[in-house]
């Protein structure tokens, strides 16, 4: 993207999320009406803060993986490639500044990325990045098991995401892959908000709640204020929301939805029992049985402990 249009994208993106935030939602679950004020100012503070630099810990072990293959000054492209995909901030980062370099042509996955960026470019990025997340994540260990949930999640979401494109569709598994690993930076980036605030420690149940309700929202619009390609944005708009689930995938937001699904969705990882037929993941997982084993091993690769040699690319 054209420089001199990040600033517009920013401000669309926040205008957006604040139209989103002009009526306070309900209380929801653990979070009383008292509780719920106050997360509507939180929520609205961040529609005003929300911009492209802004920077949030994913979690620990994320970020181990990243320093670790930064430690190695001989790490190949694809095992930088491996470090960038367990972090789905860097992910985005990566993808802005490729974005950036061929504004024309959309740069959608993170392979093309990293190629086109070169290895001390991507190194640059992810020691500056993770260098300024180990400071932001010392006050956060109190949501460690929160935050390593939300990201292997995420992880899961994406091993899936790659076999269902990779078998089923024509669609660029490594696109497919990437739109997965973003769909919850919402998430992350509002447990980050959430989490310094005082009554936190003893109301984790609020905090799940108001992630739940608000991280496709605020997701959305930081995509669109670090100019993310349109395919990517789409992916993961609305994933949470019951849908007619499609017969068989045919567009990256499909894809995305169904990882999601078979992933646990907000059925297992917010542990949200009231949900669409289309939510539920067992029947999911029946559905597409034959590819749970491959989509394990991609989830064993991304996590770091398959063998050498079975990562993604």
């Amino acid at each position: 993207m054209p420089v001199c249009l990040e600033t517009d994208v920013s401000r669309a993106a926040t205008h957006a999320l604040s139209a989103a935030l002009a009526a306070p939602p309900a209380p929801l679950g653990a979070v009383a009406p008292s509780g719920a004020t106050h997360a509507f100012d939180l929520l609205a503070d961040i529609a005003r803060e929300l911009r492209p630099g802004v920077i949030f810990p994913i979690c620990f072990d994320a970020l181990l993986r990243v320093r670790q293959t930064l430690r190695a000054p001989d790490a190949s492209l694809q095992q930088l490639a491996g470090a960038v995909r367990v972090d789905p901030l860097l992910c985005a980062r990566v993808l802005r500044r490729a974005n950036r370099l061929r504004p024309a042509v959309p740069v959608t996955g993170l392979r093309d990325a990293i190629s086109q960026l070169g290895g001390e470019r991507s190194r640059h990025i992810a020691s500056t990045l993770s260098g300024c997340q180990i400071g932001c994540s010392r006050q956060l260990t109190h949501v460690d098991a929160l935050s390593r949930r939300l990201w292997l999640h995420t992880l899961r979401t994406a091993a899936a995401a790659y076999v269902m494109a990779q078998r089923l569709t024509s669609i660029d598994p490594d696109e497919a892959m990437t739109a997965a690993l973003l769909h919850d930076i919402g998430a992350f980036y509002l447990l980050d908000r959430l989490a310094r605030q005082p009554q936190a420690a003893h109301d984790q149940g609020g905090v799940e709640a108001l992630i739940l309700e608000w991280h496709e929202t605020i997701g959305e619009a930081l995509l669109q204020s670090l100019g993310l390609p349109v395919v990517l944005i789409d992916a993961m708009r609305d994933h949470e929301q019951p849908r007619t689930a499609p017969v068989s995938p045919r567009t990256v937001a499909d894809v995305v939805f169904l990882a999601n699904v078979l992933a646990g969705g907000a059925t297992e990882l917010y542990g949200d029992r009231v949900c669409h037929v289309s939510q539920r993941p067992e029947p999911v997982r029946e559905r597409f049985a034959e590819l749970l084993p491959d989509i394990e091993r991609e989830f064993a690769a991304l996590c770091g402990v398959a063998a050498e040699g079975a990562a993604a690319d």
